[in-house]
């Protein structure tokens, strides 16, 4: 080997090496600030039968999607759910489940460092247990697998309810009084047919740049439980905007009272004093998250 083939061939290796390290470092700074947030707190990873997946269907035939093949075993096998009970939780008092649904081309690792969920969860200081079951895995797809069948989503949150009872978290055959429904883009599929089929009381619906489709779902629920909130938060580019802008005409039309704004002109006050809001956001698609730290505030508004 020349000495310059072997100058380039260190300098080459050295920058490998270097690149490796700060992917290291990188790694091991998501992960120390994750495991600083579950320290100010309990969290479990838990599987159960009554998960979205596996599912029947997407194990008859696969997803394709822009030519290609999203397989069952790797993309809807995972039938794994993320709990984290903040040290504040007071199980003597009322108490909520929040659950989150993920999007697109995620699952729960890496939308949790994403979008800081459990930061801002433990942040907005309700008394509440976070709930974040697996869906699509790292595919482009909104299919809430089972959980768009009748019953099911009610079987999954007795086995949260189980387990937590188990660790002492919840006192025996308690359970909470409501549920708040939280998600981003393709989530509003899996939401809508909670609050279609669920016996549980939903508090609270928050839609992040998601209203893609099913507002009619959402809409009579609303119709029918005036105690239930929404919050839908939309961009311009993101494929909400219409749909949202629609769904206002609609209400124009039935006279509801609701609220339209800008994301940069709304206040605390806005959020608790209304129960129907639309957030319009300048934004980009997967900034309207953590972006003012919208998930906690939008959660503080439900107290």
């Amino acid at each position: 080997m020349s000495s310059k083939k072997s100058t380039n061939f260190n300098y080459n290796l050295l920058t490998m090496k270097q690149s490796f390290c700060l992917l290291l470092c990188a790694v091991s700074f998501a992960a120390s600030a994750q495991q600083a947030v579950t320290e100010k707190g309990k969290s479990f990873r838990i599987t159960s039968a009554y998960s979205m997946f596996p599912d029947s269907l997407r194990n008859a035939s696969p997803r394709i999607y822009d030519g290609k093949t999203y397989d069952a075993k790797e993309h809807y096998s995972d039938s794994s759910a993320y709990i984290f009970v903040p040290d504040y939780f007071n199980k003597t008092k009322a108490f909520q489940f929040v659950f989150w649904f993920h999007g697109w081309g995620n699952n729960i690792d890496t939308a949790l460092l994403q979008y800081k969920l459990q930061q801002q969860f433990y942040a907005a200081h309700l008394n509440a247990i976070f709930i974040f079951p697996e869906g699509p895995k790292n595919s482009p797809d909104s299919y809430a697998g089972k959980f768009e069948q009748s019953k099911v989503f009610d079987l999954f949150v007795k086995d949260i309810e189980q387990h937590l009872q188990q660790e002492k978290i919840i006192g025996s055959k308690q359970k909470p009084t409501q549920l708040i429904y939280a998600g981003h883009s393709g989530a509003y599929r899996v939401i809508s047919y909670l609050i279609l089929h669920s016996g549980y009381s939903c508090k609270g619906i928050l839609l992040f740049d998601a209203l893609y489709a099913e507002q009619e779902k959402f809409a009579v629920h609303l119709q029918q439980h005036p105690s239930t909130k929404l919050i839908n938060i939309f961009t311009d580019d993101g494929g909400t905007f219409q749909n949202s802008k629609g769904l206002i005409t609609d209400m124009n039309a039935w006279k509801w009272n609701y609220l339209e704004k800008e994301e940069d002109d709304y206040t605390a006050a806005d959020l608790k004093n209304n129960r129907i809001i639309f957030l319009h956001s300048k934004k980009k698609h997967n900034d309207v998250i953590a972006n003012q730290n919208n998930f906690q505030r939008f959660l503080e508004s439900m107290k």
